[in-house]
């Protein structure tokens, strides 16, 4: 089924004016009260109560159980907020593609744009590219996810910050051991050991999945084994380290297909990808420690240091440089100091850091003779080094007013083969304001920069086959916003409205000696504009969330092949979205969540020529304990059978946009503890 615009605004329309009465109508005399004072923001650097922080952020928590979800994706943990779109949760040769406010759409796999943070350190590389095969899901606790520039805080990305924290205080001893099984033999094992000392505390965790894939040749296998050590010094110091390794021995790609070939079927793979052998090959090693230091009451130092080597190979349905394999070695390390000083009339936070980070990529191309590889193509070795020194301060006054301010200065430096350097250093200011009108309402208004550099491999894939683009340059953006939190005894609301406008967006295109292929280019001067909306409303056997994004998202001035598309909408980028989502607690042992996402209409293409239609999207989850620590689980996902794209690849020659999304298809689970 695919809706039209108006059929779809209505929809939404009639959903958003009378969802909180039913919801009220019929749980009125189970409502409780939703405390948004103790809620609090620590991954704007310093911890702020949610409801005064003058940013568009979000904050999500979970239960060690994760009855939320199917949890065989990140998007299971993020798909519900304002402004955040994401894509190819089937294909994980891709990976997930996630988008904030259109920053990231246009990433040809895994995550541009926007900056990973797990467990206080950074999980996106140096030069700006993340990707979350090795990510644990079942040891996700809460992910904070700040929507908009905010370069100043974390450095290069446009679109936001996604703060992820693992499980890191169990209550006691336990061992508990889950299982996931769905169509298309689907499997995920997952064994987690915690373990308590009197001053310390390991998490083991392993998992082990797999699949078929929805589509030919769409397969793939992983394991992660994971390790967390929590250790309390004394009062003042606590540390933290961890390792993490993956091993994905395959996970294949089928490619996209023309709307002719969708239309015969829909579950085939390119010919192409067939008779290359496209698939993604990785073995990830992680490790970092954090250390925090209370210096005194008021003073405080938190560092961390990390190493990643991550061993790819990529096979491309082309023949010259068709093989790809890359060594890449990345490390990093940073440290902040926070003062917090208290006055008559104010309070008053101020932070200063440093962070420093280095990405190694050993890069080799080989032709690819359908699925052999043969000679080498290119051979070279990449560098990217940044450093970046910010501060930040905050003051909030007994008046009911906050102000924040920052600046941050980031020194980037990109080399090939020690040889052809190039400098794209940035300084990046930022200042909020919010107003605290009454115990229930709060105004915020925000002015943020950010800057997002082009990757290593976008770099490096230059259409004169030289290996290294200089031609390429950073996209640049600026936000302001304004918005509005009304907290109740029983509902949380938040309108966001905003504009960004950026330069020298990068774009993937693909040329006809290479189809499959993606080359990258500056287009020129970019507008967004949009309204985010979201609420809450919780009582004594679950809650209802309602999240709606509007925005419209245009080329300023962009001129291609001699064709000027300004005014065209950016493609990728959805016109609209909501989710709706209820939980509830049909008893003690008893829970049911039903979900519901409608994205609207985009482009496929820069020109504006083929539009992809709307979807609506039903999900449908039903848990029962059946022992004194076990639970059963099953669940239904796309309920209604309808026929929509997983995934669109912008710009692909010869109008190859389409990678078909599953059909209806189940699952169900297992979750044992002891």
């Amino acid at each position: 089924m695919q809706l039209s615009k108006s059929t779809m605004l209505g929809y939404i329309n009639r959903i958003i004016i009378l969802a909180p009465f039913i919801v009220f109508g019929n749980l009125q005399d189970t409502i409780q009260t939703i405390d948004l004072e103790n809620v609090v923001v620590k991954s704007t650097k310093i911890n702020t109560i949610q409801k005064q922080v003058p940013l568009s952020v979000t904050l999500k928590s979970f239960s060690e159980d994760k009855n939320f979800s199917s949890q065989s994706s990140f998007s299971d943990f993020i798909k519900n907020t304002p402004g955040v779109f994401t894509t190819s949760s089937n294909n994980f040769s891709q990976d997930l593609r996630i988008s904030i406010r259109g920053f990231g759409a246009r990433s040809a796999f895994g995550i541009r744009g926007i900056k990973l943070i797990v467990d206080g350190i950074p999980e996106t590389t140096p030069d700006g590219q993340s990707q979350l095969d090795n990510l644990p899901l079942g040891l996700i606790s809460n992910i904070e996810i700040l929507r908009g520039p905010n370069a100043n805080l974390y450095g290069n990305s446009s679109g936001g910050v996604i703060s992820i924290n693992t499980l890191s205080n169990p209550d006691e001893k336990y061992y508990r051991t889950s299982g996931i099984f769905g169509a298309y033999q689907y499997q995920s094992i997952q064994r987690t050991r915690l373990i308590n000392w009197k001053t310390s505390n390991l998490i083991i965790h392993y998992d082990k999945r797999k699949s078929n894939g929805y589509r030919d040749q769409s397969n793939y296998k992983s394991t992660i084994l994971n390790l967390k050590y929590i250790n309390e010094l004394d009062q003042k110091n606590k540390i933290i380290w961890q390792i993490n390794y993956t091993d994905s021995p395959y996970a294949y790609d089928p490619g996209g297909l023309k709307l002719s070939d969708v239309e015969d079927d829909r579950r085939q793979a390119r010919k192409n990808n067939i008779d290359y052998d496209t698939y993604e090959k990785v073995k990830h090693l992680k490790t970092g420690v954090s250390w925090n230091y209370k210096k005194s009451e008021n003073s405080f130092f938190d560092s961390y240091f990390f190493y990643q080597k991550r061993d790819f190979l990529s096979k491309l349905p082309f023949n010259f440089g068709g093989v790809i394999e890359i060594d890449r070695n990345y490390y990093g390390f940073g440290t902040k100091y926070s003062r917090y000083k208290n006055f008559e009339n104010r309070n008053n936070t101020f932070v200063i850091g440093i962070d420093h980070l280095s990405q190694s990529d050993d890069r080799k191309r080989f032709k690819n003779n359908f699925g052999l590889k043969g000679d080498v193509t290119l051979s070279q070795m990449e560098n990217f080094d940044t450093t970046g020194i910010y501060l930040v301060n905050q003051t909030t006054f007994n008046s009911g007013f906050l102000l924040r301010y920052g600046i941050r200065y980031d020194i980037n430096s990109i080399g090939i083969d020690s040889n052809n350097k190039i400098n794209l250093d940035k300084i990046n200011p930022s200042l909020g304001l919010s107003y605290t009108i009454n115990s229930s309402d709060n105004l915020f208004f925000s002015f943020g920069t950010s800057f997002e550099t082009p990757t290593l491999n976008e770099l490096s894939n230059n259409p004169d086959g030289s290996g290294f683009n200089k031609d390429l340059n950073s996209n640049n953006a600026v936000n302001y916003e304004i918005g509005w939190r009304k907290s109740l005894t029983n509902i949380a609301f938040e309108a966001v409205a905003y504009i960004t406008n950026s330069d020298n967006e990068i774009l993937p295109y693909e040329i006809e000696q290479f189809p499959g292929k993606n080359f990258y280019r500056n287009v020129g001067s970019t507008i967004r504009k949009g309204i985010e909306l979201s609420s809450t409303i919780s009582f004594d056997s679950g809650f209802f969330s309602l999240n709606y994004t509007l925005s419209n998202n245009r080329f300023k001035n962009f001129v291609l092949n001699g064709t000027d598309l300004s005014d065209n909408l950016i493609p990728g980028i959805p016109s609209q979205m909501l989710d709706l989502e209820l939980l509830f607690k049909l008893s003690r042992q008893r829970t049911l969540i039903l979900t519901n996402r409608l994205i609207g209409e985009r482009y496929a293409d820069n020109l504006n020529e083929t539009l992809i239609g709307s979807y609506n999207i039903f999900n449908i989850k039903y848990s029962k304990g059946i022992l004194k620590n076990s639970e059963f689980s099953i669940g239904v996902n796309n309920l209604f059978n309808q026929e929509f794209y997983d995934n669109i690849r912008i710009n692909a020659f010869g109008k190859r946009y389409y990678e078909p999304a599953p059909k209806r298809n189940f699952y169900f689970g297992l979750n044992f503890s002891f």
